[in-house]
């Protein structure tokens, strides 16, 4: 039989750094069994060579050793994440999805991977005054913007993120203007968009956006908004806010009269 010194030998020179392959260690061991049992029984040499089996076996495991002549193995590079292996959107400094006026944003059914809430915000413009029965001045100017919400069929099941949150439950009543915020001229965020003079504008039209979205439907409204001069963006974050959108104001806005209808897909 074979001693532990046998396999210490090999156990020593692996940790030394040095490769040892299978035919080395097969031909230790074939030396060494016919150089200590040479005159041995057919039947102790047969378990001889099952004991070196054995050892060999062992030794190989333990020093992860390789064939003569190949390279040892090099570790397969990692998958890539599910997120960028579906090319989720990238986000901002703030954790948001920055989008342009008029482009669509919204929410994936994780089970369908399909929208099913989608609402786009479009028509950006300015005006010093808004249509209203109270002729109040506003705080600073008038930004109007023009909403259209959009939901499927399977809206009231949809679930959405690693942890299957309800997308009805994070979208109803989200939307509404008092739940929307600003960036300033000077970086500094602004909390409060809707003025008491906005709130007197006919332009102020989230009625819709404050009670909850059925499936299958679709929804029109508009905002009016006091901000300073120079405002550089608008967001909104969804409810937890670990998801947001943010669109940048153009800082040449053409002043506009009333918001008209509003603009769709």
């Amino acid at each position: 039989m074979f001693s532990f010194s046998d396999i210490a030998k090999f156990m020593t020179w692996a940790r030394d750094g040095n490769r040892v392959s299978i035919p080395t260690i097969a031909h230790y061991l074939e030396q060494s069994s016919s150089r200590s049992h040479s005159s041995g029984s057919p039947y102790w040499r047969s378990k001889m060579k099952a004991s070196a089996i054995y050892v060999l076996a062992a030794v190989a495991f333990l020093t992860g050793c390789s064939t003569e002549g190949t390279e040892p193995a090099t570790a397969s590079p990692a998958a890539p994440s599910t997120e960028s292996a579906v090319g989720a959107p990238p986000r901002n400094a703030q954790g948001r999805i920055e989008k342009q006026f008029g482009e669509p944003a919204g929410l994936n059914d994780t089970r369908t991977g399909q929208p099913a809430f989608t609402f786009t915000v479009s028509n950006p413009r300015t005006n010093p005054e808004c249509t209203g029965f109270w002729n109040f001045v506003p705080d600073h100017q008038y930004l109007f913007v023009d909403i259209e919400v959009t939901t499927t069929d399977k809206y009231a099941d949809a679930v959405t993120g690693a942890n299957n949150r309800s997308i009805k439950a994070m979208a109803d009543r989200s939307l509404s203007a008092a739940n929307w915020r600003a960036v300033g001229p000077d970086d500094v965020v602004l909390s409060n968009l809707v003025s008491t003079a906005a709130l007197n504008c006919d332009e102020m039209n989230d009625d819709v956006l404050r009670e909850p979205f059925a499936p299958a439907s679709t929804y029109r409204g508009s905002f009016a908004f006091d901000v300073p001069a120079g405002t550089k963006s608008l967001y909104i974050d969804m409810l937890g806010k670990d998801i947001g959108w943010e669109w940048t104001i153009p800082a040449e806005l053409a002043p506009g009269s009333s918001p008209g209808a509003a603009n769709g897909f």
